[in-house]
């Protein structure tokens, strides 16, 4: 029901839009594309801050994501054009795009892009399949229908979008399968590739501490199912979730107030909860905690942590306090990944009750990303406690922090009150309806 004065982002048409984008490749660059694909942005149930120390996590795909259009070139230019508004500054020339790095003076977008280039060419011959020509170059048109910086991902799928784009134009294996042939081509161990030459693209060109949940979720999620993805090994569980939609909806609330990955403050958390790992003794901290986790376990990892600065351990100059709430938000969001994966893998615990559990530990990843990972902001947390007392099963704010977007789970029959209480928060905020949607492929 949308009777009230709510925003709504829709995810639109994928074969409109797609139309729509390759006769505008047409107009900008004076010919037509091969193809248009598209890679979806995530949300991510729970799990944040916590890839990277091979945590649990559990993202769905959105049927929101980017599309690219694209040719290839054989004189080394990447030439790259946005129709986000914001972002707009006509075509952007990026030379030898596949050796070189990006230049500075570049509009930041663009480096997401060009680094996916440098990075498969960078993979060599170790997937003949995926191999490209160093000497390669294209010309592309990027539309996105997800919001920028509300912590949805848009900058993976942009990386994932322009990848399979650049496997479709310049690789054998896109030589030999076109379109939709592509897409089935794409198995999911090659998928699984693709998102780890996407991170070495955003750790190494970008320069963000991304830890590949976003990747694995553009390139391997499956409609209708949740992600139980374990980062030590990037194994993953499918697990569908359409009972549980029947009677509720996952709505992402788009605060307006956007974020930056590459702003040097997520990357600023990220060292203090490594800084604290290297304390432990163990190179990920998932290994700190034993198969199956309970709290005493997390309570036993923070007593050791605490004897170990008490011994003079070294935490490179970093506040000791601060690397403790890491710490302690990376084990409780581990311990809290875990218990959802067991409530949406184990015995049937009927609708509601499933709904009420998970909608407890969201709210309790919230509570946890605002004291102890300390990267919470006002509005998130007048969304969170407005969508709760309007009715909301469970709330909490997704996605590396600082901006971004709050996840909710409501019963079907309080989404007017619960949209109408948090758009009189905030003018801006926006609603998008958070469907589990297929993976990265070509329109």
């Amino acid at each position: 029901m949308r009777e009230n004065s709510a925003r709504w982002l829709a995810p639109g048409d994928p074969e409109s839009i797609s139309v729509a984008l390759a006769t505008r490749f047409s107009q900008v660059y004076n010919y037509d594309p091969e193809g248009v694909w598209f890679a979806p942005g995530r949300a991510n149930l729970n799990g944040e801050h916590i890839d990277f120390h091979g945590g649990r996590c559990l993202p769905m795909a959105l049927r929101h994501g980017t599309y690219v259009a694209a040719s290839p070139r054989t004189d080394g230019l990447l030439r790259l054009r946005t129709l986000d508004p914001s972002l707009d500054t006509g075509i952007v020339e990026v030379p030898s795009a596949a050796s070189s790095p990006v230049s500075e003076d570049a509009p930041p977008w663009t480096t997401y892009v060009a680094g996916v280039l440098w990075s498969l060419v960078r993979q060599g011959d170790q997937h003949p399949e995926l191999e490209l020509d160093p000497t390669m170059g294209a010309d592309l048109l990027i539309r996105s229908t997800l919001p920028i910086g509300a912590g949805l991902s848009s900058s993976a799928s942009l990386e994932c979008a322009a990848a399979l784009a650049f496997v479709a134009i310049g690789t054998p294996l896109g030589t030999e399968n076109q379109g939709d042939d592509l897409t089935r081509a794409l198995t999911d161990p090659l998928r699984a590739v693709l998102a780890q030459i996407c991170v070495r693209a955003e750790v190494e060109s970008v320069g963000a501490g991304t830890g590949g949940l976003d990747q694995t979720t553009a390139l391997r999620a499956t409609e209708g199912k949740v992600i139980s993805l374990d980062c030590r090994d990037f194994s993953l569980k499918r697990t569908d979730i359409t009972f549980l939609l029947r009677n509720y909806r996952f709505l992402a609330v788009d605060t307006g107030h956007p974020h930056q990955l590459a702003d040097g403050r997520f990357a600023a958390c990220r060292a203090e909860a490594e800084a604290a790992t290297a304390v432990l003794g163990v190179g990920r901290l998932r290994d700190a905690l034993p198969e199956k986790p309970n709290k005493t376990h997390v309570e036993l990892v923070l007593e050791e942590f605490d004897r170990a600065l008490a011994t003079g351990a070294d935490l490179e100059g970093l506040e000791a306090a601060a690397c403790r709430r890491r710490l302690k938000h990376a084990l409780t969001e581990m311990l809290r990944s875990e218990q959802i994966h067991r409530i949406l893998n184990g015995d049937a615990h009927g609708v509601d009750h499933t709904a009420e559990m998970i909608g407890d530990i969201m709210s309790a990843g919230h509570t946890s990303m605002k004291e102890y990972a300390e990267v919470s902001f006002a509005l998130a947390d007048q969304v969170v406690d407005a969508v709760i007392e309007a009715g909301a099963s469970g709330a909490r704010l997704i996605g590396g922090g600082f901006g971004g977007s709050v996840l909710v789970l409501v019963p079907r029959s309080r989404m007017e009150n619960v949209t109408a209480a948090a758009s009189r928060l905030s003018p801006g905020i926006r609603f998008l309806e958070v469907v589990p949607s297929q993976a990265a492929r070509a329109v």
